[in-house]
């Protein structure tokens, strides 16, 4: 309580010596789509001194609302220290992170940029006549143009806006205009060329491209306090969250964790291994998972961090669980990870004073009220508003069909994708087929179907028939007619399909994994895994890491875990977490990937 007290008084203290020194403040004028949380995390300030400094001011103030600042310049100038921060250790020898900051001048950028020229295609031309004009090759052209498939097969549309003679150009900006004109991160203690590209889903190229002033950075090199532009602003997509979650441990935090799982060892205590595991889904899942869960609680002892953990059998359907409250097991922990029931994890959310973390995707989990219950697996639902959105956003003069069927939800589904694409002024027709007689013939697609424009067909049926009826139709296409295929999901219906012929249509689609095998922390995983459990993991034994993980390391900052889902989107091996709070309702993780099938079966997260 003493702490608490003296904790108060010390920020009471600061804000009124900050009061006292207007001239280290400025105004600031908020951008379209802006939050104050944003702000801050661009000042590398907490959101509640900035809320503070602006007391009339919420957290999603409009667009050009003034508020109050610190003064970059003068604060740089006058700090002489920073605050110890405890992190992670994922560095490598390819990726360092130096505090060479002195050299650098961080009121002034010198930035390298391009400005194009443009053309705007009338009757008559063609591809060929274009670069002679301009004095370019057809490549150069692709090249500027990569939204304009069509160029590759020597096709043009009558008003196309073509960029068709680069101008690199030398110029001189501030910070408040790298602040305007791009999404831009500073860098903390211990990030990395690598951790920075993965979670921005850009590539080393580009953040080196964007920022000529700090040539280091082709040596993987970062410095602390680096203010990098990761893309253009107009580039940034409004639905993404683009706070990065930084890890961090408090000095000396211990955690107390109860995991919950229904190992049914009552009811397999006569039975062989074989007869056990053989067959029985459940069984796997949940033993996957708890091995996946040991290896995060190892990983996090490893830093530091005191984990004290109580394992507990829920029995079958969760019969052990009034049991278990009732005997008050779980009375002084901080978070529950289980059980793996719907029904039941509202019973433990009503027994216990902490956190519980719903491990898995259950249809029932949308009925989830207590504030308490943590979800981790998005909703259906959300899938299909975040592919709308993606499709809305990367929308380049492609022709739109919608296959659907006269089922209830995929009509639901089909006026979702539609209300979405009509935000963008420039999509006008939007074809939706459904099945005549049972099935779509081709002819309904080709018909309407340009080679001169990309085409994307967008499956919302989940019908077996249906699905395959419209992949087959996408696969026997004319060379000369470009398809994407979209989907929300990647279903069932999906894995009767050969990857190849997914692959050859550029099967894209929503999920709530990824895997990139080249991540540093996926090779960790899997090797620890293999050394330990003589096996591959699976997806159940990623997800009891990944999740595990998130929960501890979080915990392990010293904040309450609902605070923390506040500052930011963390990725591990293969699952995102982005928590959203529901006023009076349970948390939601709504950490998403669009990904697309390449042409080697390799998998591209294209968000």
């Amino acid at each position: 309580m003493k702490k608490l007290q003296f904790l108060l008084l010390v920020c009471i203290l600061t804000f009124a010596v900050s009061c006292g020194q207007q001239k280290r403040y400025v105004s600031y004028k908020v951008q379209e789509g802006e939050t104050m949380r944003d702000i801050a995390d661009r000042l590398d300030m907490k959101t509640k001194d900035l809320l503070r400094l602006n007391p009339d001011v919420g957290r999603r103030p409009e667009a050009n609302t003034v508020i109050v600042i610190p003064n970059i310049k003068k604060n740089a100038s006058s700090s002489t220290s920073s605050a110890k921060e405890e992190t992670t250790d994922n560095t490598t020898d390819e990726d360092t992170t130096t505090n060479n900051t002195n050299d650098v001048d961080d009121t002034v950028f010198q930035q390298t940029i391009v400005e194009y020229e443009t053309h705007t295609v009338e009757k008559g031309e063609t591809v060929y006549r274009i670069t002679k004009q301009y004095g370019i090759t057809k490549e150069d052209l692709i090249k500027y143009n990569p939204e304009y498939t069509n160029i590759q097969s020597n096709n043009l549309s009558i008003g196309q806006v073509l960029k068709v003679k680069a101008i690199t150009k030398t110029i001189t900006i501030d910070k408040d205009e790298v602040l305007k004109k791009f999404l831009t991160h500073t860098v903390k203690s211990k990030e990395t060329m690598y951790s920075l590209t993965r979670f921005y889903n850009v590539s080393k190229e580009d953040l080196i491209r964007l920022n000529p002033e700090y040539p280091d950075l082709v040596d993987n090199k970062l410095s602390i306090g680096q203010l990098l532009k990761i893309k253009p602003i107009e580039e940034v997509k409004g639905s993404e969250n683009y706070a990065f979650y930084k890890d961090s441990i408090q000095e000396d935090v211990s955690i107390n964790l109860a995991i919950l799982l229904p190992f049914k060892a009552q009811e397999y205590s006569d039975k062989s291994s074989k007869n056990i595991f053989e067959g029985n889904q459940l069984t796997n899942m949940v033993t996957d998972f708890y091995m996946g869960a040991e290896i995060a609680i190892d990983s996090i002892k490893k830093q530091g961090v005191s984990v004290y953990v109580d394992v507990f059998d829920t029995g079958n359907r969760g019969k052990n669980i009034p049991a278990i409250l009732e005997n008050k097991k779980l009375e002084n922990i901080d978070v529950v990870i289980g059980p793996f029931y719907s029904d039941k994890a509202e019973v433990v959310a009503k027994g216990v004073d902490a956190p519980v973390i719903f491990p898995h995707y259950s249809s029932k989990q949308n009925k989830f009220s207590s504030s308490k219950l943590v979800k981790t697996s998005p909703e259906k639902s959300r899938y299909i508003e975040y592919l709308a959105s993606y499709l809305k956003d990367s929308y380049k003069d492609q022709e739109i069909f919608i296959v659907g069927d006269d089922k209830s939800t995929t009509n639901d589904e089909v006026s979702k994708i539609v209300s979405e694409l009509r935000k963008h002024d420039s999509i006008n027709d939007i074809h939706i087929l459904k099945p005549e007689d049972g099935y779509i013939k081709r002819e309904r697609f080709t018909k309407k179907m340009s080679s001169k424009r990309h085409n994307w067909v967008i499956i919302a049926s989940n019908d077996n028939v249906v699905v395959a009826d419209a992949l087959n139709s996408m696969i026997s296409l004319p060379d000369e007619i470009k398809v994407q295929v979209f989907s929300a999901d990647k279903n069932g219906a999906y894995n009767k399909i050969d990857n190849n012929k997914l692959a050859s249509i550029n099967f894209t689609y929503v999920s709530n994994t990824y895997a990139d095998e080249d991540a540093i922390e996926t090779k960790v995983f899997n090797e620890k895994f293999l050394a330990k459990n003589n096996t591959i993991p699976s997806e159940y034994a990623i997800k009891g890491f990944d999740i595990t993980y998130d929960i501890l390391m979080r915990l392990a900052s010293g904040d309450n875990l609902s605070s923390t889902f506040k500052k930011g989107v963390s990725l591990r091996v293969e699952n995102k977490f982005d928590y959203r709070k529901k006023m009076f309702g349970s948390s939601s993780n709504e950490g998403l990937f669009i990904v697309k099938y390449n042409k080697d079966l390799s998998l591209s997260r294209l968000k």
